[in-house]
């Protein structure tokens, strides 16, 4: 026995040498190999896919697991290459004798003997031929059985498979013939393409069925897989390619497009921790696949939507849109439509709606108002509606949409029926520079990189956002004033738990809950937009809606407790629109949208649902904001107000029944309109209110010249006071203390002198 033991152990020498030295020696292109870039799948929050992302180097591969490959489709490809894989060290003698009596009988090659391991081989160093090239790709088959497992020597081979038409991997050929799932192949399916590698140009079932069928007929015989003939030209049928243009989005899908090229972009470079929401980290060569934040069904219904509103406006020069969605308590972006087509090149579909900047019109007012509460203005506070002049140098005198002044408003309809006045107003009390900086705490990009280059129409929105920065403002609202960050991608399980930190509180949870309940107060909204039907939902909702001068672009932004969508409609080109287009029609996308995410997802307790400890309601005057006088106040109302900002008495009804006594600014307003009511007098003696001292007034070309005239509007005078310019007598004023001044070119001191002695002087117009 002893004899054999010597022999023996030089035998198990020389095999441990072997292997040292197969395992040793560098082999520099496997490592290139296991570390070439793979493309990857995106997909929705329920598992569609939305997009295949191709490699860098163009070709349609990516990466997928043994474990999400069925086991039955797997056999089938192992059975058809190498059905004693797991039992040989990368190069099988029974099948190469095999293959070579076979061979030898038919006098040509008709067989191979080819390991799956001797295919990667092939796959990790190609162009390699003849007997020379199999010899090269059996040594290198060693060399790799001894580096990687059995499972990773399998897994390795299965996504390169090169299938022909610039696809491998069987991941890869699944959905671009069958448009399936890699989860939903079958033994008959898997049959079907386990034959093209051989031929693709023959036996891909999409250029020639037949050929394919009778392939994967023979193979299922020979691997004694139970398929039947029938079944195999089924699935053929289904791999057929279109004839037409149109692409096959389960083959080929692209959903979601701006959404999905945002997200690749930054996931192909490396850079997810750039991506709002995403997960820091380098990204490998095989690239996992990303499951995202968005919903897929809701994404075509809003794509849809857009696509019908937008065809009613095609005359209109109305020809983009886009849409943004978020759910409020994750800050998941659930909707992202950039425009109404990708595809559509002429009217630059390619561009991202989403995040390109346009002037939001009156969208920006809720962020105004907010920063006024957070001021210490309150919900009941009145402010003018009624003619003004703004600002020094240039005049700037806003009107309503409908172009009329309302008088004296509470501060909760001036915001529910976005009057254009009253937030002017409030900006120059508050301070340009305050609301700058207010939007940049907001998350507004675009205001921090022009700070200090705005004016006070700044109130109106007449500077360029973009639609992702209002949407994850106006989330702060029922976010009880916190400002979360939007999130693209959801975490993949194995990467452990992310570190979350609270969102930052923008402004308080009362002025969060304030500006939420006035934008969906409908009873409010009714002096700026009457009725308004659309914004009449079943469920609790707000509204805020915008518009552009000259209505090229018109906005709404909607929100629930859970839920926030944005909407813009208008046109990339800087076109201005026929006609006048209303921001209803992006609020009916909007509240149609809202109304689909309430059935869609289950009901949810929301955070804004209950006002904040710090607020009640009081019982006030519907005229003038103060508590009310039960005796004298003839209409009252209940306002949320905080107990440490109770208002006095109303003063504005002194008596049961009379006439209510306005402030001395609305003299004008009040006598022009004929309204009931006195005015009590000012504090001295009478002064001009318009216009303002300095300002600087321009010719309309658009008008003849005789025709325009400045508003010389007085406080405290008798009506038959007289007005002079430059010294020269003009004429007097009117029953309401107005008079109006032609207008003419030059320097000129307007002076107002009645009976009574009064007079007022200054230098306004230049």
């Amino acid at each position: 026995m002893r004899y054999f033991i010597k022999p023996v152990l030089i035998i198990i020498a020389a095999l441990l040498l072997s292997w040292l030295v197969l395992r040793l020696v560098p082999y520099p292109e496997l490592e290139n190999y296991r570390s070439r870039a793979y493309g990857f799948l995106i997909y929705d929050r329920n598992g569609q896919v939305l997009r295949a992302v191709p490699s860098k180097d163009g070709v349609k591969r990516d990466w997928v697991s043994l474990k999400d490959i069925p086991p039955g489709a797997l056999r089938v490809f192992i059975k058809a290459e190498d059905s004693r894989f797991y039992f040989h060290p990368g190069v099988d003698p029974a099948a190469a004798a095999g293959a070579a009596l076979r061979n030898i009988s038919a006098g040509r090659t008709v067989s191979g003997a080819s390991t799956i391991t001797m295919q990667l081989a092939r796959l990790v160093k190609p162009e390699r031929h003849g007997f020379g090239g199999k010899l090269a790709e059996a040594y290198d088959a060693l060399r790799i059985e001894t580096r990687l497992s059995k499972k990773q020597i399998l897994e390795l081979w299965i996504n390169g498979i090169p299938f022909g038409s610039n696809i491998e991997g069987i991941s890869a050929i699944t959905r671009a013939r069958f448009g399936r799932n890699i989860t939903e192949l079958d033994d008959t399916r898997a049959a079907l393409i386990a034959v093209i590698p051989r031929r693709p140009a023959l036996y891909d079932p999409a250029i020639n069925p037949e050929a394919a069928v009778k392939a994967a007929a023979a193979l299922a015989k020979r691997c004694a897989v139970a398929v039947n003939k029938a079944a195999l030209e089924a699935a053929a049928a289904e791999t057929a390619l279109s004839e037409t243009d149109q692409i096959d989005m389960a083959k080929n899908p692209f959903f979601a497009p701006h959404f999905t090229e945002r997200v690749s972009v930054f996931y192909s470079n490396g850079h997810m921790g750039k991506l709002p929401g995403a997960l820091p980290g380098k990204v490998s060569g095989k690239a996992l696949p990303l499951r995202t934040t968005l919903d897929l069904q809701l994404q075509l219904y809003a794509q849809r939507r857009l696509s019908e509103e937008l065809a009613l406006l095609e005359n209109n020069r109305v020809s983009n849109g886009a849409i943004l969605v978020i759910d409020n308590n994750s800050a998941d972006v659930l909707v992202y439509a950039g425009s109404r087509s990708w595809f559509d090149d002429s009217i630059n579909g390619k561009i991202d709606g989403i995040v390109t900047r346009n002037q939001p019109g009156s969208c920006l007012k809720p962020f105004l108002y907010a920063l006024a509460l957070e001021k210490g203005f309150s919900a009941n506070d009145i402010l003018p509606d009624i003619p003004a002049v703004f600002g020094s140098g240039e005049a700037y005198s806003p009107s309503n949409f409908n172009r009329r002044f309302n008088g004296p408003v509470r501060f909760r309809t001036a915001l529910a029926s976005s009057l254009n006045v009253p937030a002017v107003h409030l900006l120059e009390r508050l301070g340009v520079r305050s609301f700058e900086d207010s939007l940049i705490e907001f998350g507004f990009e675009s205001i921090a990189e022009n700070r200090g280059g705005h004016g006070v129409g700044l109130a109106l929105g007449n500077t360029g956002v973009s639609l992702e920065e209002l949407v994850r403002a106006f989330s702060v609202f029922p976010n009880n004033g916190r400002l979360k960050q939007l999130r693209f991608i959801i975490e993949p399980e194995h990467s452990g738990t992310q570190a979350h930190t609270e969102p930052p509180q923008i402004i308080s949870a009362g002025s969060a809950w304030i500006i939420s309940d006035i934008l969906s107060d409908h009873a409010s909204r009714f002096t700026g937009f009457g009725g308004a039907p659309v914004f009449a939902t079943e469920f609790k909702s707000m509204f805020k809606t915008g518009t552009a001068n000259q209505f090229q672009h018109i906005w709404a932004l909607g929100a629930t407790s859970r839920f926030t969508v944005g909407v813009w409609m208008g046109n990339f080109s800087g076109e201005t629109v026929v006609g006048k287009t209303g921001s209803s029609i992006p609020a009916r996308i909007a509240a149609d949208l809202l109304k689909a995410l309430e059935q869609s997802y289950p009901a949810a307790i929301g955070k804004g649902h209950h006002a904040p400890a710090e607020l009640s309601l009081t019982e006030i005057c519907s005229l003038s904001g103060m508590s009310a006088n039960k005796v004298s106040c003839s209409g009252t109302i209940y306002e949320w107000i905080n107990p440490q900002k109770k208002p006095a008495v109303c003063t504005w009804h002194r008596n049961p029944g009379s006439a209510p006594e306005y402030p001395p600014e609305y003299q004008a307003w009040l006598k022009e309109r004929r309204r009931a009511g006195d005015v009590a007098p000012p504090n001295g003696s009478g002064y001009i209110r318009l216009p303002v001292e300095g300002s600087v007034f321009y010719f309309d070309p658009a008008l003849p010249r005789e025709a325009q005239a400045i508003r010389v509007e007085t406080i405290g005078f008798n009506h038959d006071a007289l007005v002079y310019a430059d010294d020269v007598l003009q004429g007097s004023i009117n029953h309401a203390g107005v008079f109006l001044l032609p207008l003419r070119r030059g320097l000129r001191r307007i002076v107002v002198e009645d009976e009574n002695g009064s007079s007022a002087a200054g230098i306004f117009v230049r």
